[in-house]
């Protein structure tokens, strides 16, 4: 495709994103595709083996040599105005929480989804709350499954997600059957839990930090319970920072 800067790591599928994405709000730009860096938005080639973007099987397929992720940047936000990126953030952090299948094909992201200063995300492939470090209240991160990479009909469906596209409307025009939801990554689901604070240790609190994306080291302090007053927050439940049924209850729904 006409227009990509460097198409020995980048593919055209992932720039023709780039270019929906700027069609669909023409005052973002790109905040990179391809960096030499750990994580997606290397090759696979270029990442140590223990990386976490080359370790499961789905990013043991496609091109070795080829980015898979994306940064999508919001000058709107840059300047504190997080209307713009709010809307995106929201709509695919929505998907994400409801198993849409649309994500199936992608990994991660993060972004702004209100108008605090913590970073909204969620792991697609193992149904997961996550964060990150505060540029992205300025900029969303998409990173795709590496066997997609070359495939615009994946880039497609995020756009479909972002556009505010339904489940149906977008089925009927791709002619896709009903999908299954990707299979969870966590274990410990239907087991009866404690009632977890501040001070709790052990492999409940593990299995609590690795879902609503806090540090799993098994101890639940300041940090922890911090994440757990933003997990709260952001689905709707009472903000006690206490992980009691009602927060196990929305866990298990994920």
């Amino acid at each position: 495709m006409s227009g990509n800067p460097n198409p020995a790591r980048i593919t055209d599928a992932m720039w023709k994103l780039w270019l929906a994405l700027k069609e669909l709000e023409p005052s973002t730009q790109l905040g990179g595709i391809y960096a030499n860096k750990p994580g997606y938005h290397n090759t696979r080639n270029n990442n140590a083996k223990s990386n976490y973007s080359v370790r499961d099987a789905q990013d043991k397929r496609g091109p070795s040599d080829k980015a898979a992720a994306l940064d999508w940047t919001f000058p709107s936000a840059q300047r504190g105005d997080y209307t713009l990126i709010d809307k995106y953030t929201s709509r695919i952090l929505t998907a994400g929480q409801n198993r849409d299948e649309r994500l199936n094909g992608w990994r991660e992201f993060y972004g702004q989804a209100d108008h605090d200063r913590d970073v909204e995300g969620w792991d697609c492939r193992y149904h997961r709350a996550v964060t990150s470090d505060s540029s992205h209240l300025w900029h969303i991160h998409f990173s795709e499954n590496r066997e997609h990479a070359e495939s615009w009909a994946n880039k497609d469906a995020l756009i479909s997600v972002l556009k505010g596209e339904s489940l149906a409307a977008w089925r009927k025009r791709t002619g896709k059957p009903a999908g299954t939801p990707a299979p969870s990554g966590t274990m410990c689901k239907g087991k009866l839990r404690p009632v977890l604070r501040r001070g709790a240790k052990g492999e409940h609190v593990l299995f609590l930090q690795r879902m609503i994306g806090a540090k799993p080291d098994g101890e639940f302090g300041a940090k922890t319970e911090a994440r757990v007053r933003w997990y709260q927050k952001m689905r709707g439940l009472t903000v006690d920072g206490i992980a009691g049924p009602p927060t196990w209850r929305s866990i298990d729904r994920m």
